[in-house]
């Protein structure tokens, strides 16, 4: 009898576990579909709130990247970068006939590097290999007499491209009148700032002006100005805390014909000029 009570028992209490099992197993099942459910669920408001378009464009911070002063001895190597990461889509540059870049604004441009303050952002590949560069920021010295220095590089223009961009670069400076507004005598202006097209979006650009302030306060200039010939150059010293001090429309600058000159694509319409008091 007694034998026969513990044997029913031990059949009882095997049925029971069987049941727990089963109850148990059944749970993960639903959990599991549950957080399926919720990921999916996730993964829709995510898409929702954020257009596919942009999704690359969420701005990280690489850190692999380092950003260094440029050597004179690098120049020919930035400048072809930004043949190809900055003339085609600077709206002063592709806004006029031809297309391609004058040899003057190159040259102009690079001259900058050798004051020492130009900044290249890189990314290492490895040891065997040269660094990638990824972000430019060009730099130089400027005085209140820049905009009669552009004037009379108008006059000397060879091409008409170049005649129009440094009269017009010419009454950006002598509009903004930044020294005179500012009550200072070394300025520290942005000439080119190009980023790689596929790494826009990573912080590049706000760490090159992050760092060139840092210099410009070095080397002891009292302000720093850049005149931003695209909509979206704009808005980035804008959310770095830069004053705009003066716009020119591109509709209102024309030549002796009274025909407007450049005709940047949408959403390029002016040139604002932005400046920064150290």
């Amino acid at each position: 009898m007694i034998w026969h009570t513990a044997r029913s028992a031990r059949c009882l209490r095997s049925v029971l576990f069987d049941y727990l099992n089963c109850q148990h197993q059944n749970l993960l099942k639903r959990t599991y579909s549950l957080n399926n459910l919720r990921q999916s669920f996730d993964k829709q408001l995510i898409s929702r709130s954020i257009p596919a378009g942009n999704m690359l464009n969420i701005t990280t911070k690489p850190d692999n990247i380092q950003i260094r002063l440029i050597k004179p001895e690098e120049s020919e190597r930035v400048l072809e970068f930004l043949r190809i990461h900055y003339y085609p889509e600077e709206p002063l540059n592709a806004g006029i006939e031809p297309k391609r870049q004058e040899d003057a604004d190159e040259e102009y441009t690079m001259s900058m590097v050798k004051h020492g303050m130009s900044l290249m952002a890189i990314e290492p590949i490895s040891q065997n290999l040269k660094d990638r560069i990824v972000g430019a920021l060009i730099v130089g010295p400027k005085d209140a007499n820049e905009a009669d220095n552009l004037f009379k590089a108008a006059n000397r223009a060879t091409t008409r491209k170049w005649l129009h961009m440094t009269q017009l670069l010419g009454c950006v400076e002598r509009d903004a009148n930044v020294c005179e507004r500012y009550k200072v005598q070394r300025v520290l202006h942005n000439h080119a700032l190009g980023v790689d097209n596929k790494m826009r979006g990573k912080n590049i650009g706000s760490r090159l002006i992050t760092e060139m302030i840092k210099v410009a306060k070095d080397a002891k200039f009292e302000a720093i100005t850049a005149d931003c010939t695209s909509f979206y150059s704009a808005k980035l010293y804008e959310r770095l805390g830069f004053e705009c001090i003066n716009t020119i429309y591109y509709s209102d600058y024309k030549d002796t014909n009274k025909l407007q000159v450049f005709r940047p694509e949408p959403p390029h319409t002016c040139i604002k000029t932005y400046g920064y008091r150290l």
